[in-house]
């Protein structure tokens, strides 16, 4: 079977009509004008007539037709302009739309996290803030609170935190015997740890009665300074600012602290002293390990770098961790 012939395009069909009217038309025109030919001698009058009929017919009509044809066109490409521009600026509205809301987004993101850095901040502060308690609020409750925090931390050793008295060559050694059951004692030791004495701040006695055991316990020690420098509160206030520094020191992991500062036993006259290092508070990148205090002349190689303290301070270290000055131990 015959394959049908192919459906003219729509642009085709388009334009049939006109051109059978415009067919139509020319024909008729030229009838008008041959019949106005024939009796313009004889019927002038109507000859005129025919011969203006013809015009319209041959010329105005095919014109109309023609322009209206020009009109629909224009007339769609000005909707198709109209859509393009309607697309245009729905696409812009939308661009817009989408930018709006990525700025909200970002403003939201950057919200949420200072939120999260000031929750972070607070935490810190809140950390800070326990080793400032005894200061103001010095019971035995919140001294043997802020020890335990402190050596849950893993700030101080476990072996206890020891102070300086003010002046002397004694330290006071604040110890926890038993965290779980909280006992808490001070013990008077000499730079090598050798406990001169021990007092035990049984529960229910008051901050000043413990203290004034303290005060005694220096007497007998043969190391009071005299009315109002026998102070051993003063210890307390150096052992929570040194905590406090700590605490700050250790907030970041990538100042590099955190693995330095850890089981603290003292610091004094400058100097960090852990159970593993000796480190200078204004450097803390540069360290000694206490196996390494014999093995050259420490005295002179950091009194060159300029920490003139050095001398008595590796000396101290070696009492304090029982080295003598020949590498071995006492």
């Amino acid at each position: 079977m015959p394959d049908a012939p192919p459906e003219p395009s729509n642009r085709r069909r388009g334009w049939i009509r006109p051109a059978l009217i415009i067919g139509g038309s020319s024909l008729g025109g030229m009838g008008l004008a041959s019949w106005s030919w024939a009796i313009q001698s004889t019927a002038p009058w109507w000859s005129n007539i025919f011969a203006n009929a013809a015009v319209v017919v041959m010329l105005l009509i095919p014109g109309e037709l023609i322009l209206g044809q020009v009109r629909r066109r224009v007339e769609a490409n000005e909707s198709r302009v109209r859509t393009a521009e309607t697309n245009a600026a729905t696409a812009r509205t939308t661009a817009e739309a989408a930018s709006v809301k990525a700025a909200q987004t970002a403003a939201s993101l950057e919200a949420i996290q200072q939120k999260l850095a000031d929750r972070q901040q607070s935490e810190l502060d809140e950390q800070v803030e326990q080793y400032r308690v005894p200061l103001t609020n010095l019971t035995r409750e919140s001294l043997l609170g802020v020890l335990r925090a402190a050596e849950m931390a893993d700030l101080i050793s476990s072996a206890g935190v020891r102070a300086p008295v003010w002046e002397t060559e004694i330290h006071y050694r604040f110890v926890i015997d038993d965290p779980l059951h909280g006992e808490l004692s001070v013990r008077l030791e000499e730079d090598d740890g050798t406990v001169i004495s021990t007092v035990d701040w049984q529960p229910g006695v008051v901050a000043e009665d413990f203290f004034q055991k303290l005060v005694e316990a220096v007497r007998a020690a043969g190391h009071d300074l005299g009315t109002g420098l026998n102070l051993p509160t003063e210890s307390v206030q150096q052992v929570m600012k040194m905590l406090e520094d700590v605490t700050l020191l250790r907030s970041q992991a990538l100042l590099g602290h955190r693995d330095r500062l850890r089981k603290i036993i003292e610091r004094i006259d400058g100097w960090y002293f852990t159970e593993s290092l000796v480190l200078p508070a204004d450097d803390l990148s540069y360290t000694i390990h206490v196996h390494r205090l014999n093995e050259m002349d420490w005295e002179s190689h950091l009194t060159q770098k300029g920490w003139y303290t050095a001398p008595w301070s590796i000396g101290f270290a070696r009492r304090l961790y029982g080295l003598t000055s020949h590498g071995g131990q006492e």
